[in-house]
């Protein structure tokens, strides 16, 4: 009797365990499609970093395709200026436990380049929702404050106008 309910207990336990998703791994077909962003966060200047910091939100779309580019438009309004602006020589690196950095240049509309310098921002991805958050480390304009949220609206990319 007992050999036979250690058994049951044992057949159960297995059937519970393989019924239960195995965590996944996460790489670049995690994150690619087009997606919806939103930031909050301030910036301090570093012109001027005794004037404090400044206010920042942002809204736009990253597309990001099979080998990790990303590009995309976007707004910011930075102390109640609002700037329109293009990603540019962006790339996301994903690491199989689901985090990873996002890496971009911005470029203004209307300037003739892009600003010098290279944004970073540290992510982690939430596959089974379809969504990534993120907070910036570098900035070439300020110090960075800001925490990204985005939610895959297309798993493919797709070009997008602003």
């Amino acid at each position: 009797m007992l050999t036979r309910n250690l058994s049951c207990a044992l057949l159960g336990a297995i059937m519970v365990c393989s019924a239960l998703p195995a965590q996944g791994e996460c790489g670049l077909h995690s994150v690619r499609g087009t997606w919806a962003m939103t930031a909050l966060g301030w910036a301090t200047p570093l012109q001027t970093p005794e004037a404090g910091p400044v206010p920042i939100v942002m809204i736009g779309v990253a597309v990001i395709d099979h080998t990790g580019r990303m590009t995309g438009p976007g707004t910011a309004v930075w102390g109640g200026q609002v700037l329109d602006y293009e990603l540019v020589d962006g790339t996301v690196q994903v690491n199989a436990d689901c985090t990873g950095t996002l890496k971009y240049g911005v470029k203004l509309k209307g300037a003739p380049a892009p600003v010098p310098g290279q944004y970073i921002e540290r992510m982690i991805i939430i596959p089974e929702k379809h969504e990534m958050a993120s907070v910036s480390v570098q900035s070439p304009l300020s110090k960075p404050m800001w925490l990204t949220t985005a939610k895959r609206i297309s798993p493919a990319p797709a070009p997008v106008t602003w």
